[in-house]
């Protein structure tokens, strides 16, 4: 009987326990739906990894740049240092590793924080980094994505011409490549610059601007054919002189040398005497 109600006691508090940690978890949960933020400080403690921390860096930064909508012009500002904050310290561990890609993303990240602080300079150089980078890599969604975002900074400080180039770039490669959702955001701000500019009908992204964007890939592809083929004649040319040149030596290295055998007078000598000659003469 006594060991009844030991085993009874201690399967209770055992049970008290689960109960209590499955109601912290829920609880831990929940308050990460609610605030993301709590939930990846808590990551962040546990992390001792430099990649994990350098991930946790980027989406703590992706979180305060979600609130930058913030209804005050204090909270918009205080979210946007701490997005720049997280972001230094993602760059300082992806500067370690050499990761090109996570560099992208932060760059991108700390000009759309300086966007946010209406400075116009600093996300103009850091969206650039972000777009030669990009290029670099060869990868094709961030240069669009990089070049639509650049282009929205140039119409903030109202560079509409060279907006419309950035979003034309932008354009083409999403059309090249069959980004159609990188496409439709591209449009998207097609329309915001229409809002500031008239274009004609060819320039126009829902009109006749595929059709222009065709035709100039046509006309490149044609000059790219000619510069080629030309490039094949510059090379032949030097190539057959040199044959030709190569040709005639080895013909004149081939041909039997003829040797000039010297006349030669052995009768007497005429009155012409040279001076030792006259000289044993006289003697």
């Amino acid at each position: 009987m006594l060991f009844a109600n030991v085993y009874l006691q201690t399967y209770l508090h055992v049970m008290k326990k689960l109960l209590l940690l499955f109601t912290s978890i829920i609880f831990i949960g929940a308050a990460a739906k609610a605030n993301p933020l709590d939930s990846l400080k808590q990551q962040l403690q546990l992390t001792t990894n430099d990649t994990l921390k350098a991930v946790i860096y980027t989406k703590m930064a992706g979180c305060y740049l979600t609130q930058s909508n913030a209804p005050s012009s204090y909270s918009k500002r205080i979210n946007a240092e701490n997005a720049i904050n997280y972001t230094m310290l993602a760059m300082h561990l992806y500067y370690k590793q050499d990761d090109t890609t996570g560099l992208v993303t932060s760059y991108a990240n700390l000009s759309k924080a300086y966007r946010v602080q209406s400075k116009y300079a600093q996300a103009k150089w850091f969206i650039l980094q972000a777009n030669t980078l990009s290029r670099r890599q060869k990868a094709i969604p961030n240069v669009v994505s990089t070049l639509t975002e650049l282009a929205a900074i140039k119409m903030d400080i109202k560079d509409y011409n060279l907006a419309k180039k950035d979003l034309k770039e932008a354009h083409r490669l999403a059309m090249a490549y069959n980004l159609l959702e990188q496409d439709s955001t591209v449009k998207q701000s097609y329309t915001r610059l229409y809002t500031y500019i008239q274009v004609p009908p060819s320039e126009n992204v829902f009109q006749g601007l595929d059709e222009t964007i065709k035709k100039e890939e046509i006309a490149y592809a044609a000059r790219q054919k000619k510069l080629a083929a030309a490039a094949k004649l510059v090379v032949k040319k030097p190539v057959a002189k040199k044959k030709m040149l190569m040709a005639a030596v080895n013909k004149k290295r081939t041909e039997p040398v003829k040797l000039i055998v010297p006349a030669i007078n052995w009768e007497t000598p005429s009155n012409t005497a040279t001076p030792d000659t006259i000289k044993t003469a006289a003697l």
